[in-house]
C-alpha cells in the first residue's frame, strides 16, 4: 500500500450529490433519478446510497431488482419489488382503496390472491385497471412520510412494468415518491432511454462514464507500487468492479489468471452469444486488445460478410466499441481481451496466432512478432531476426516485452554470434524494465559463452553484470571476477584499469571491507581518464574516507566529484549513471541533502531512455532519503514507494531493505505505529543471507521500534546491535544519541553520558552538521534527565539551530520540543509554550502527525489551547456538500445544537447526528469548530453568489417543462 495516506476522491462523489438532489425536486410531489452505465460501474452502489439516505430521513424504501429469467412474466418487476412488504400489511391500509381495486391488485400481487371474487366484470383493459389501482396503492404507501421505489437493472423488466413506471411519469401521484432506477447501457435498454423524456414531473438522469484514475486508485489502496497501480488502472478501464476484484486477489499483474469474479462474469457474458460471435471474440483477442476486422476475419477463417454479423452482435452486446479508424474496434477494457484470451483453449491460441503471423507478413517486425513468440519453434532463424527487430525496436517502450522477445529469438537461433548478441539484449532490456535477476541470468550466460575475447567488450560486459549484481547482492561474484580480469588488463590500459577498480571498490564498499575500498578507490583516480570516471572513483573515494572520519580528505573527493560532474554531458548520463549514484550518495551521506537531489534529478528527468535502468531504485532511495531529511515526507513516501516497487519486482536486495527502512521511518511520521513495525520487520527479512546487511538493518530497524513503542529501549538492547559499525558519521551519531536515550531511561546517568561524550567526539572529528544534531541533542537529554534546565535549555537550542543550517526542518523541530520542556522545568512556561507554538507549525507545514500531536499535547499540559489547523479542504474548490448538507453545516456554524438543527429542517435528531457524521468523512475533520471555520471560509471566498442554504455551483437540473418554461 502507499507509504503515506494521501486521501484521494471519493468515487462517485459528483454522481451522488446530483442523485441527492431528487429529495429538494420532489418538494412534496414526485421526482425521478435514472442511472446508467456500462456492468460493474456502481449503478447499484449508488441507488443502495440514496436509498439508505432517504431511509434515514424517514422515507418507507422499497426495492426491486429485474431478472433475464422472468421478462416474461407480467409485472415481475414491480411484484419483486412490492409483494412481500404487501404480504405483511394489515387490512386497514387496503381497505381504504376500496374492493375492486383491492381485486385489481389482487390479480397482479400473489400475497393478495383471493380478494378479486368482488369484482365484477369490467370493459376496461386489464393493464388500464392494473395501473389505476397500483398508483392507488403507491399513493396509499406514501402516505405520510413518503415512498422512494428503489429499482435496478431495469434492462431486464418485464413490459408491463416499465410501461406502469411511465405511466407514473406521466400522471403524477398523490404524495410524495422518488423513483430510483438503473440500467444497464446496452441492446436491452430500448425503451426504457425515453421513460425522462415522457414526463412533466421534476428528475435526473445520471449516465456512469469510467472512473477517473484519481477516483479509481481509491479501490487499489492496498496495492503497494505505482507501477503495478498504473497497470492495473490501465487493464480494468475506470471499471470499479474489476478495479476492486483485482485489489482483493493482491494487486498482481493477471497473466496467468483473473480473479475467479471476474471469470464468472466473463464467462456468463460469453454464453449470451452466438457461436459465430463467440468465435470471432476469441480471435479479436488474439489480435490484440485494438483490432482491424480485415485480421481477424483472417484468423477467423470466416467470409466478410459473417464477420461484419458477427461484430454488430458484439457492439450490441457492449464487449467491444468502435474507434475513430474505420473498421477498427477495440474491447470494452483491456482486461475483457485478457480473459477472453486466457478463456481460448490453448490449441486455438496457437492456431490463431500462426495465421495472424501469415497475415501479416510484409509488416512492420513489431506487428508480427506478438505472433511470431506465441507458436514459432526451433530451429526458426527467420523468425529469430524478426523477433530481434521488432524487440530492439520496442526496447525504449515496452522493455518487458523486448525482453521476451530476445530471449525467444535466442532459443530460435542457430548462430552463436547471433544467440550472444540476443543474450546481451535480453539482459539490457531485463535491466531496463526492472527485472534484475533476469538480467543477472542472461548477463551472466553471455558471460560463460562469449564467442570472442575482445578486452573491451568483456569490459563493458564485466561492468553492466557487475551494476546488477550489486543490486542484486551478489557482490561476492563481482569481486572474484574483477580480480581475474584484473589479472589479464594490460596495466597500460589506463581506462580498463579505471573501470576494474571502481568495479572492485564498488563491491568492497558491499562487503563492508574498507580497506579494500580505500586501496582500489584510490587505484581508480590514479587511472581515470574522463570526466565520468574521475566523477565515480573520487565518490568512492569520498565514501571510503567518510567511513574512517577523514573529513578533509573526503571534502576534497566531494568538491572533485562535483567539478568532474560540471564536466559530464547528458547524453553520456545513461551509459554511465554510476558516475552521479555514487557521488549523489556521498553528499547524503555527508549531509548536503539539496545537492544530493540536484544529482539524482538529473538522472530521473533524463529525456533519452537508458538501455539499463538498473539505477531508477537506488536512484529513488536516494531522493526519498534527501526529501525526507528536509522535511518534506510526502514527496519521499511518493519516491520510495517506487524505489521499493522496483526493488521487489527485480529483487534488489542491496537496496530493498534501506528503501522499507525509510517507508518506515515516513510511517513513524505518520504516526501510523504498526505500519512502521511492520516494514521496519519486512527490510530485516529483505536483508536474506548477508549478515553484515542484516546487522546494520536491525540497528535501524530497533531504532524505529523504539521510537514508536514496540520495544523496550534497554541498554543492552540497542549496545548488542553494534555487532557492525555505522558505515558514516550521521548513523554513528544517530546510534548514539538512541543508546543514550535507552540508558537514560534506566537511570543510568554515566553510560548515558559516555554515549553521548562519543557522539561529541564524532561531530568534532567531523564536523557534519547531523553528527552535530545528534551529539548535541543526546548531550540535552543528559542535562534534562538530571534536571539541569538551562543547560539542556541551550544544547537543545543549539541542535535546533544546527539542524535548521543543515535543511533538516522536522529534526529542528523535534530539538524544539527538547528545548520547551527544558524551559518548563526551570519555570519559563511562557517561553515554553512559543517554542511549542513555532514546533507545532513545523510539524503541520512538513506533515509530521506524530510529533504534531506531541507538540499539541505540550502544549495543553502547559494550559495553553492548542491552535486549530487548517481545515483540509482544496482552496479553489467549494465544499462538497449536498443541499441537505449544507444547510447542516451554516445552522451549525450559527451555534444551534443538534435537536435546535432538527426542529429547524423537521428532521429527526438522528438524521442530523447521520448527516453531520457524513459532513466531518467528507471534509475529513473531527470536530463542530472546524466545520464552522470551513463554512465560514466558504463565506468569505464567495459572499454574494449564493442563496442562503445552497452553494452557488448546484443547481437543480433542467427537467423538460423547466426548459420549456425557460
Amino acid at each position: 500500500m502507499p507509504f503515506i495516506d494521501n486521501t484521494a476522491a471519493a468515487p462517485r462523489r459528483r454522481e451522488l450529490d446530483q442523485l441527492r438532489t431528487v429529495f429538494d425536486l420532489a418538494g412534496s410531489g414526485t421526482a425521478w433519478a435514472f442511472v446508467r452505465g456500462d456492468p460493474g460501474t456502481g449503478k447499484t452502489w449508488l441507488l443502495n446510497a440514496v436509498a439508505e439516505e432517504a431511509a434515514g430521513e424517514g422515507f418507507l424504501v422499497l426495492r426491486g431488482r429485474g431478472s433475464e429469467y422472468e421478462r416474461h412474466v407480467p409485472f415481475s418487476l414491480l411484484v419483486h419489488a412490492l409483494d412481500d412488504y404487501l404480504d405483511g400489511l394489515g387490512g386497514d391500509l387496503l381497505a381504504g382503496l376500496g374492493d375492486n381495486r383491492v381485486a385489481d391488485l389482487a390479480r397482479v400481487f400473489p400475497s393478495l390472491s383471493g380478494r378479486d371474487q368482488t369484482c365484477p366484470q369490467a370493459a376496461q383493459d386489464n393493464n388500464y385497471r392494473a395501473h389505476r389501482a397500483m398508483r392507488a396503492l403507491v399513493e396509499r404507501l406514501a402516505e405520510p412520510s413518503g415512498l422512494v421505489l428503489v429499482l435496478d437493472d431495469l434492462q431486464w423488466a418485464d413490459r408491463e412494468s416499465v410501461a406502469f413506471l411511465a405511466h407514473l411519469l406521466e400522471r403524477q401521484p398523490k404524495g410524495r415518491l422518488l423513483l430510483l432506477a438503473a440500467w444497464r447501457s446496452g441492446p436491452c435498454e430500448g425503451p426504457l432511454v425515453g421513460l425522462c423524456l415522457c414526463t412533466e414531473q421534476p428528475g435526473v438522469a445520471v449516465e456512469l462514464e469510467p472512473l477517473p484514475d484519481r477516483e479509481a486508485e481509491t479501490f487499489l489502496t492496498a496495492v503497494r507500487g505505482p507501477r503495478r497501480r498504473a497497470e492495473l488502472l490501465r487493464l480494468c478501464g475506470g471499471n470499479p468492479f474489476y478495479l476492486r476484484a483485482l485489489a482483493e486477489q493482491g494487486g498482481g499483474r493477471p497473466v496467468d489468471r483473473l480473479p475467479d469474479r471476474i471469470v464468472t462474469v466473463l464467462r456468463w457474458e460469453l454464453g449470451r452469444l452466438s457461436e459465430p460471435a463467440r468465435h470471432l471474440l476469441t480471435s479479436a483477442a488474439i489480435v490484440g486488445e485494438t483490432f482491424h476486422l480485415e485480421l481477424v476475419r483472417a484468423v477467423n477463417g470466416t467470409t466478410d460478410e459473417q464477420t461484419l454479423l458477427a461484430a454488430d452482435e458484439l457492439v450490441s452486446s457492449g464487449l467491444i466499441r468502435e474507434t475513430d479508424v474505420p473498421r477498427e474496434f477495440a474491447f470494452r477494457q483491456p482486461i475483457v481481451r485478457h480473459g477472453v484470451y486466457l478463456l481460448a483453449s490453448p490449441g486455438r491460441r496457437v492456431s490463431g496466432h500462426r495465421r495472424a503471423a501469415e497475415a501479416l507478413r510484409g509488416a512492420p517486425a513489431r506487428r508480427r512478432a506478438v505472433h511470431l513468440a506465441a507458436f514459432a519453434t526451433p530451429p526458426d532463424p527467420e523468425a529469430a531476426a524478426t523477433l530481434t527487430e521488432a524487440a530492439r525496436e520496442t526496447v525504449d517502450v515496452d522493455p518487458a516485452r523486448a525482453a521476451e522477445w530476445f530471449r525467444t529469438a535466442r532459443a530460435l537461433e542457430r548462430d552463436p554470434v547471433a544467440r550472444h548478441e540476443a543474450l546481451l539484449g535480453q539482459g539490457d532490456a531485463a535491466a531496463a524494465a526492472g527485472l534484475l535477476q533476469q538480467a543477472r541470468a542472461a548477463y551472466d550466460r553471455a558471460w560463460s559463452h562469449e564467442p570472442d575475447r575482445r578486452p573491451d567488450g568483456r569490459l563493458e560486459l564485466a561492468r553492466r553484470l557487475a551494476m546488477v549484481e550489486f543490486l542484486t547482492g551478489h557482490h561476492t561474484r563481482t569481486r572474484e571476477r574483477v580480480r581475474a580480469l584484473r589479472a589479464e588488463a594490460d596495466s597500460a590500459d589506463a581506462e580498463a584499469v579505471a573501470l576494474l577498480s571502481a568495479l572492485g571498490a564498488c563491491a568492497a564498499a558491499q562487503a563492508g571491507d574498507s580497506a579494500e575500498l580505500r586501496r582500489l578507490a584510490g587505484e581508480s583516480l590514479r587511472h581515470a581518464r574522463t570526466p565520468p570516471a574521475r566523477a565515480l572513483a573520487n565518490g568512492l573515494v569520498g565514501l571510503g574516507q567518510l567511513q574512517q572520519h577523514a573529513m578533509n580528505q573526503a571534502l576534497a573527493a566531494r568538491v572533485a566529484a562535483r567539478r568532474e560532474l560540471t564536466l559530464v554531458c547528458d547524453r553520456e548520463l545513461p551509459t554511465h549513471p554510476e558516475a552521479l549514484l555514487v557521488p549523489a550518495l556521498l553528499e547524503l551521506l555527508m549531509g548536503d541533502y539539496a545537492e544530493a537531489i540536484v544529482l539524482v534529478d538529473r538522472l530521473l528527468s533524463h529525456r533519452r531512455p537508458a538501455p539499463a535502468v538498473w539505477w531508477r531504485a537506488p536512484a529513488l532511495w536516494i531522493a526519498a532519503r534527501a526529501r525526507l531529511a528536509l522535511g518534506e515526507p510526502a514527496e519521499a513516501a511518493e519516491l520510495v514507494e517506487a524505489a521499493v516497487e522496483l526493488a521487489e519486482d527485480g529483487q534488489a536486495r542491496a537496496v530493498l531493505p534501506w528503501a522499507l527502512l525509510t517507508a518506515a521511518e515516513i510511517r513513524t511520521l505518520a504516526d501510523d505505529d504498526d505500519g512502521a513495525v511492520r516494514l521496519a520487520l519486512e527490510a530485516v527479512a529483505a536483508t536474506g543471507d548477508d549478515d553484515t546487511s542484516r546487522a546494520v538493518a536491525e540497528q535501524w530497524a530497533t531504532i524505529v521500534r523504539i521510537d514508536v513503542g514496540d520495544v523496550v529501549a534497554d541498554l543492552e538492547t540497542v549496545v548488542a546491535l553494534r555487532r557492525v559499525a555505522p558505515v558514516d558519521p550521521v548513523s554513528d551519531g544517530a546510534w548514539r544519541c538512541c543508546a543514550a536515550a535507552a540508558a537514560l531511561g534506566e537511570n543510568r546517568f554515566d553510560e548515558a553520558d559516555e554515549q553521548a561524550r562519543a557522539a561529541e567526539d564524532v561531530a568534532r572529528a567531523t564536523g557534519l552538521p547531523m553528527a552535530t544534531v545528534h551529539a548535541q541533542r543526546a548531550r540535552a537529554m543528559v542535562h534534562l534527565a538530571r534536571r539541569e534546565a538551562a543547560a539542556a535549555a541551550e544544547c537543545a537550542r543549539a541542535a535546533a539551530r544546527s539542524a535548521a543550517a543543515a535543511g533538516a526542518r522536522v529534526e529542528a523541530a523535534r530539538d524544539m520540543l527538547t528545548e520547551a520542556a527544558a524551559l518548563a522545568l526551570g519555570g519559563n512556561r511562557a517561553g515554553a509554550a512559543t517554542v511549542l507554538r513555532v514546533a507545532l507549525d513545523e510539524f503541520r507545514d512538513c506533515g509530521a502527525v506524530r510529533y504534531e500531536r506531541e507538540a499539541a499535547r505540550e502544549l495543553r499540559r502547559l494550559g495553553r489551547r492548542t491552535p486549530l489547523g487548517p481545515v483540509p479542504t482544496v482552496a479553489d474548490q467549494r465544499l462538497p456538500l449536498s443541499d441537505r448538507e449544507w444547510q447542516i453545516a451554516e445552522l451549525v456554524a450559527a451555534g444551534r445544537t443538534n435537536r435546535q438543527i432538527a426542529a429547524a429542517l423537521l428532521l429527526s435528531a438522528k438524521t442530523v447526528e447521520t448527516h453531520l457524521t457524513r459532513i466531518f468523512g467528507k471534509l475529513g475533520i473531527t470536530s463542530r469548530a472546524l466545520l464552522a471555520r470551513a463554512v465560514e471560509r466558504e463565506r468569505i471566498r464567495r459572499p454574494a453568489t449564493r442563496a442562503a442554504g445552497r452553494p452557488d455551483a448546484w443547481s437543480a437540473p433542467r427537467t423538460p417543462a423547466r426548459r420549456r418554461a425557460g
